[in-house]
């Protein structure tokens, strides 16, 4: 295993107690801990740590060590970090507040798409509802998520603002959790209300576009249990 693969691994695992509570904040740890629990190397404990870093889980200091973070301080949009929490017993939480989040989002990005989408992003969601409707006849989950990522990805950039479009990794997270971590069937009802926010779109409706997403975010916030 590479070196690489081997951090990730264990920031992995570290990062899933923290956003669990299994290390609360304050909690301190050491790099020859990390190696000996592991039993990695240094370097790779270091670089696990650097990870975690990064979403601001941990925070290191010379001759002090590597101590955990507040809940406050943590990158609560980072994919990793919202994949943990819907892993974890905070699942429950987790999908209350995403469903906030996107119910923030992504019906304005809906009915800015209405009037900003160009004809090739018309073209890519149609092909997208297209996608999802035959993988859910094959019961194909893996190309079903897919073609819904692309739906979402491709709507929250039609938009036209880039900071809406900035929370693409956000939605995908969560789209992957539903269909990863949860029993998950397609459901026909969903999959008609991206075809009618396709028809909003492209025939310049916002007010439908904007309905007919906020009508897939409740739905998906019934399925997943919120």
């Amino acid at each position: 295993m590479t070196r690489q693969f081997l951090a990730t691994s264990v920031s992995e695992t570290i990062g899933r107690r923290i956003v669990d509570g299994e290390l609360p904040p304050g909690r301190g740890m050491t790099l020859e801990g990390i190696e000996a629990e592991f039993e990695i190397s240094r370097s790779v404990a270091r670089e696990a740590v650097k990870i975690l870093e990064s979403l601001h889980l941990v925070h290191s200091r010379r001759r002090v060590g590597v101590e955990v973070l507040a809940e406050t301080d943590w990158d609560v949009l980072a994919p990793r970090v919202i994949e943990w929490r819907l892993a974890g017993p905070g699942r429950s939480r987790q999908l209350t507040w995403i469903s906030e989040l996107r119910s923030g989002v992504e019906p304005v990005a809906a009915r800015l798409a209405s009037a900003r989408a160009r004809g090739r992003d018309c073209g890519d969601l149609t092909a997208a509802v297209v996608g999802m409707t035959s993988a859910a006849a094959d019961l194909d989950m893996e190309r079903y998520l897919a073609h819904d990522i692309d739906f979402h990805r491709i709507l929250l950039t039609a938009s036209g603002n880039p900071l809406i479009a900035a929370h693409e990794q956000v939605v995908e997270a969560v789209l992957t959790g539903r269909t990863r971590l949860l029993p998950f069937v397609p459901n026909p009802q969903a999959i008609a209300l991206h075809r009618n926010v396709v028809d909003a779109v492209v025939s310049h409706d916002p007010q439908a576009a904007e309905t007919a997403m906020r009508a897939i975010v409740a739905e998906a916030q019934q399925a997943m249990g919120a």
